[in-house]
């Protein structure tokens, strides 16, 4: 007699119908990866990250920029097919919440961006933290952190729409974090500290 097969029911996102693309947002080392990878787990849902597409094209030129297209362009194929997504960037500049915004509209798909933040003083020591030879591309180190800083220039603090905007905190606990994501899909606030719906 065959062994009886395991079936294992998998959360699902809490909506209904429409497929929602949730994109990161904040600077490196806030936890953009960290947390983008347990909601992905926790909802079974497809995780494009922008340094995947670019650890392959760093010597093709404007290497970032073509990393962002690829990265956005998988994203459609997700939200095409019906399929949520997360999309793991630091969208320092307007013109990536601009393409986030076009596409949910272009499917009928919900938009969440969800900025990681974190005390100056924690952040500063997962940057510190980095060996310097992290990554070819990725910073490490408080000091570029800061040249990096200055050559955004402020770009990073556009205006986001408060229906597409949740803070975090992700020195909370991470299960915490992604009970706020759940309950802002569930048209909730979120009730724990350190997140804020904006």
């Amino acid at each position: 007699m065959p062994a009886e097969r395991r079936v294992t029911r998998l959360p699902n996102l809490p909506l209904d119908s429409a497929p929602v693309l949730i994109a990161t947002k904040g600077h490196p080392a806030t936890g953009k990866s960290m947390l983008a990878q347990m909601i992905a787990r926790r909802f079974r849902i497809p995780l494009i990250d922008k340094d995947d597409v670019k650890d392959f094209v760093l010597n093709v030129p404007d290497a970032n920029r073509l990393a962002y297209q690829v990265m956005w362009q998988m994203c459609a194929t997700q939200l095409d097919l019906g399929l949520s997504v997360i999309a793991v960037s630091p969208l320092a500049y307007p013109e990536g919440y601009a393409k986030a915004q076009e596409l949910a509209a272009h499917y009928n798909a919900q938009l969440l961006v969800i900025e990681t933040v974190l005390d100056e003083g924690i952040w500063k020591q997962r940057l510190v933290a980095r060996l310097p030879d992290y990554s070819a591309h990725k910073i490490s180190g408080w000091e570029a952190m800061q040249e990096q800083l200055r050559a955004y220039g402020g770009c990073w603090q556009y205006p986001i729409a408060p229906e597409h905007h949740l803070v975090v905190d992700t020195a909370q606990p991470v299960h915490s974090l992604v009970r706020s994501v759940e309950q802002w899909l569930n048209g909730e606030t979120p009730a724990e500290p350190g997140r804020t719906a904006i």
